[in-house]
């Protein structure tokens, strides 16, 4: 399993250079970028002092869903109290979450998992964390002033660090994201809730496909079944 880190249109470049900096220090090399530039900077550079490299081999994007597109299970950050029907995770739920996709005996259960940021003066909106399967907070004794963006994903990167010995190399991901069992359970959900008539835009529909990602692998397993039994029921 590979874990990537997200920057969404990052304005200021020492954010961006300090973000690469706690990466490498807490042992992670992937970086995303979207929709920025800002990377390019003489103070990105001097901020990523002694992890250039994961700076200069970040990916760039132009929005998003391009930069999810090949990532099987991604995580909004937000500090927004506005998502009423979504569990706000903590980081170290989402740790657990990301544990609870790696067996010894099956092997892992996702080829690449996202960590997503906002940019710095708005975060993330609407619109893209609706994008994302889960979303996670940091939570803070007031309300303001926010985390720093690169601090933000400093204690990600902290605490994911954790899941180190678990996870494979950037260079060792072989597992195909359709042969995955939970993508593979979230296909059959997908086609599955509307022919129970819960369409894409219930409530019920995105609070289900949303616990999903939270799901441990032997919970996989059974729902795999229950729904192999309700589809025949159907049929």
């Amino acid at each position: 399993m590979q874990i990537l880190f997200v920057l969404v249109e990052p304005a200021v470049p020492e954010n961006i250079g300090a973000s690469a900096r706690a990466l490498k220090t807490m042992g992670f090399d992937q970086l995303r970028l979207v929709n920025t530039e800002q990377h390019q900077h003489k103070q990105a550079r001097i901020l990523a002092h002694g992890s250039g490299e994961v700076l200069e081999k970040a990916d760039c994007f132009d929005s998003l869903p391009e930069a999810l597109a090949d990532v099987d299970l991604s995580i909004a950050t937000t500090a927004k109290p506005r998502h009423g029907w979504r569990d706000l995770l903590s980081p170290a739920e989402v740790r657990d979450v990301i544990a609870n996709k790696t067996s010894e005996k099956e092997g892992d259960a996702l080829s690449r998992v996202a960590i997503v940021f906002g940019c710095e003066e708005s975060g993330l909106s609407n619109e893209q964390l609706e994008a994302c399967d889960l979303l996670t907070g940091i939570p803070m004794a007031v309300a303001y002033p926010s985390l720093n963006l690169s601090q933000a994903v400093m204690l990600y990167a902290y605490e994911l660090s954790r899941l180190n010995p678990i996870l494979k190399p950037s260079g060792a991901v072989h597992v195909q994201a359709q042969d995955a069992q939970w993508l593979a359970l979230k296909t059959k959900l997908e086609q599955l809730l509307p022919a129970l008539t819960f369409e894409p835009d219930s409530a019920l529909y995105r609070w289900a496909t949303e616990k999903l990602g939270q799901l441990s692998t032997k919970d996989i397993g059974f729902l795999h079944s229950l729904c192999d039994k309700v589809s025949e029921k159907i049929k």
